[in-house]
């Protein structure tokens, strides 16, 4: 990405509507835009408190397309009505498992038997994307569309409340290098369920900046 003169301290919301991709052009812009004026406040060693939100959804959006990448998805995974060639029923194949796919990576028999959007496929905890199938998919008990909001979509940050969402660190594929807010496992914690190494992570970033640990129960649905 340039480092661009920014022209604003505030990053734009788009509303994706009826657009055919996930991610149209003109969010894109934006991306780029308001990671020019991030860089220009880290620079400058004046970062912004206000961009951080936008950032643990940009870094997110960069993850899951890394982990696209590791598995030759290329951008099928921005389009809205794309299906997942891993859960694709039909006479045309399905992709191999190929030795250079991360462990974590690797498609569950619930993914190579459900019909399912592709960005599923890009969280490397094998139990949690079961989990999300199972609820949003095979059981219909949460609304695909929201989550995906909660977890990579900007948002409007003017009420101070931190929103639902996964923190990327390190390499995107390692399940080591990701984090739980505390807002998203209050609302989505039972997806964590049988995932102890979100939380084990999590609880690691945490104790590493002097936080309190993590732990997930029932209640937390």
């Amino acid at each position: 990405m340039s480092r661009s003169q920014a022209q604003s301290d505030t990053a734009d919301q788009v509303d994706c509507g009826s657009a055919d991709s996930l991610l149209t052009p003109e969010r894109m812009e934006i991306l780029v835009r308001f990671a020019d004026q991030a860089y220009l406040r880290y620079v400058k060693s004046s970062p912004c408190l206000t961009h951080l939100p936008t950032v643990i959804h940009v870094n997110v959006l960069n993850a899951l397309a890394m982990n696209a990448a590791a598995l030759g998805l290329s951008d099928i995974w921005l389009l809205c009505d794309s299906l997942s060639p891993f859960g694709r029923i039909g006479p045309e194949p399905k992709p191999v498992e190929s030795p250079s796919w991360p462990q974590g990576l690797r498609p569950t028999m619930l993914q190579l038997n459900v019909l399912h959007h592709p960005w599923i496929d890009l969280f490397p905890i094998p139990r949690l994307r079961d989990n999300i199938l199972w609820a949003s998919v095979c059981h219909d008990v949460v609304d695909e569309d929201e989550l995906w909001y909660d977890l990579v979509e900007m948002k409007s940050t003017n009420d101070g409340k931190p929103s639902p969402s996964l923190i990327a660190w390190g390499q995107p594929w390692d399940p080591r290098g990701w984090e739980v807010s505390v807002p998203f496992l209050q609302k989505w914690g039972y997806l964590l369920q049988g995932c102890p190494e979100i939380l084990d992570s999590t609880n690691f970033w945490r104790e590493s900046r002097g936080e309190r640990r993590l732990k997930i129960t029932d209640g937390h649905r």
